[in-house]
């Protein structure tokens, strides 16, 4: 999707993550904060909840393209789903093309995602999968046809854990990073609650950003992952990347894990 930069009024301000366009693909936090900048006050706020994304999908709408798979979900394919098909859980979703993708290979694909506009949006775009709507007592659910994908309307911390049944993995791709840091721990243990024993939870996260730097994705260290997933999964870390450059900050890091069964 496309990425913006928002200048907060010093030379700390790291910019702001654009998941509103939600088309081409999910947020590439490598890639940072772009050329456009945008002065609207919405980006002068720095923890975002459910009301800002909403504000943002109203202001600048999501486009139609069909685009293609998160490059890391391809590259780490094998980590993520050692075997296929298989039940995967893709929170903070948007119209991500890896919904699609990951149902095509197959497997049983479920989206969260608090934007309507947006879900039917991604409906609209694949017509054949001829999509019923229903309601449930946190929002609402858009199925395929075979129900094989399907995709919540709510806020993700209103889900009661468990309700979504057991996943063979989540695929958390800037979800943890942009969730609003109250809201954080409620979060990860709906997510954890998701989990089969033999799961494994793909995890895309932002760290180390310099003192003083403000603005989204969240800078997450390892330590609070640690403390917040509680696990004694192995944690195997798979890629990580020196993005300062790219978010004009002194220190940023990108990095891809994976939370393993023992």
């Amino acid at each position: 999707m496309s990425e913006h930069k928002h200048d907060h009024g010093h030379s700390h301000s790291h910019g702001q993550c654009d998941h509103a366009h939600g088309g081409a693909v999910q947020c590439d936090h490598s890639s940072g904060v772009g050329v456009g900048e945008f002065d609207d006050p919405l980006f002068q706020k720095q923890d975002w909840g459910v009301d800002e994304w909403l504000e943002m999908y109203e202001k600048f709408p999501s486009t139609s393209e069909k685009g293609q798979p998160s490059k890391a979900l391809v590259k780490y394919l094998k980590e993520v789903l050692p075997s296929e098909p298989a039940r995967v859980l893709l929170p903070l979703c948007g119209k991500s093309p890896d919904l699609r993708w990951l149902y095509e290979r197959g497997n049983t694909v479920v989206g969260i995602e608090c934007s309507e506009k947006v879900v039917a949006s991604f409906f609209e775009t694949y017509p054949d999968l001829k999509h019923t709507v229903h309601e449930v007592p946190y929002g609402k659910v858009y199925k395929s046809e075979d129900e094989r994908l399907q995709v919540y309307i709510c806020n993700v911390i209103h889900i009661p854990e468990g309700d979504l049944g057991k996943f063979d993995c989540v695929f958390d791709w800037a979800a943890y990073t942009a969730i609003n840091t109250k809201e954080r721990q409620k979060y990860v243990d709906i997510m954890k609650s998701c989990m089969k024993a033999d799961s494994r939870y793909f995890l895309e996260v932002c760290h180390d950003l310099e003192e003083g730097a403000t603005g989204t994705p969240n800078s997450i260290s390892f330590r609070t992952i640690k403390l917040e997933f509680g696990w004694d999964r192995k944690m195997k870390f798979l890629e990580t990347k020196d993005i300062a450059k790219e978010w004009n900050v002194k220190s940023f890091f990108n990095t891809f894990l994976m939370f393993l069964p023992e």
